[in-house]
C-alpha cells in the first residue's frame, strides 16, 4: 500500500519526520515539502490555507501512485462535546460558498473508534465570536484551513481518505491564548497517534 500524509505546518510532523531517519527529500519551495519516507510512504507539507494546499497538492501529487491519503493537523473546536486535545476524523467536510462533501473513512483503525465530525475550512482563522457563530451555522463541529481541498482532490481521484485531527483551541475569542497554550501538546498527541495506531500498523 502506497500512502500520502499531508500536513500543513512542519511542526505538525516534526516526532514522525524523526520516526524515518532515511527520509529523502524529493520536491520543495514556497512552504511546501514533498519527502519520501520510506518504500511505501510520502509526506507533503502544503503551507496553510485551502489555496496553498489545493496548489501543493495538484503541483506534486500524482493521485495514481496512492492507495490511501491520510491528512492531519490541528483544528479549532465548534463543539462543547469535543474538549481540547481530542483526536477526531472527518467525514463531511464543508466551505463557504461549496458543496458538502461527504467521504467515508477507510477501516484501518481496527479496534480503535474516533468521534466523527463535520470539517469546516475556513479562509482565516476564527478568533471572534462572530465568525464562530457563522461557521457553527454551517453544521459543523471543527474548523481548519485545508481540509476541504484535501478532500476535493480525493474525490476527484477517487483516492482513499481519512482525514484526522487533533483540538487545540475553542475557535473563537480565546483561540490564540488556547492555541499558544494547547498547539505543541495537540500536535504531539495526534503524531504519537499516528504512529502507534496508523502508520507502523500499515507498514
Amino acid at each position: 500500500m502506497q500512502i500520502l500524509l499531508t500536513h500543513a505546518l512542519r511542526s505538525e510532523a516534526g516526532s514522525i519526520r524523526q520516526h524515518y531517519p532515511l527520509a529523502k527529500p524529493i520536491r520543495q519551495g514556497n512552504g511546501q515539502e514533498l519527502i519520501q519516507l520510506d518504500k511505501t510512504m510520502h509526506i507533503l507539507r502544503t503551507g496553510v490555507g485551502l489555496e496553498s494546499s489545493e496548489a501543493a497538492l495538484n503541483a506534486y501529487i500524482n493521485p495514481k501512485k496512492f492507495d490511501l491519503i491520510v491528512h492531519f493537523g490541528v483544528s479549532g473546536s465548534l463543539s462543547d462535546n469535543l474538549p481540547l486535545l481530542q483526536i477526531i476524523k472527518g467525514t463531511k467536510f464543508s466551505c463557504a460558498g461549496k458543496p458538502d462533501l461527504k467521504i467515508a473513512s477507510p477501516e484501518i483503525l481496527g479496534s480503535t473508534s474516533l468521534p466523527e465530525a463535520t470539517f469546516y475550512s475556513s479562509a482565516k482563522a476564527i478568533t471572534d465570536e462572530i465568525m464562530r457563530e457563522s461557521a457553527i451555522s454551517s453544521g459543523a463541529q471543527a474548523v481548519d484551513m485545508e481540509s476541504y481541498s484535501v478532500a476535493v482532490f480525493c474525490e476527484n481521484h477517487s483516492v482513499p481518505l481519512l482525514a484526522i485531527r487533533c483540538i487545540s483551541d475553542r475557535a473563537g475569542h480565546s483561540t490564540p491564548e488556547d492555541f499558544k497554550k494547547y498547539y505543541t501538546r495537540a500536535s504531539q498527541t495526534l503524531q504519537n497517534f499516528l504512529l502507534k495506531k496508523i502508520l507502523l500498523n500499515l507498514l
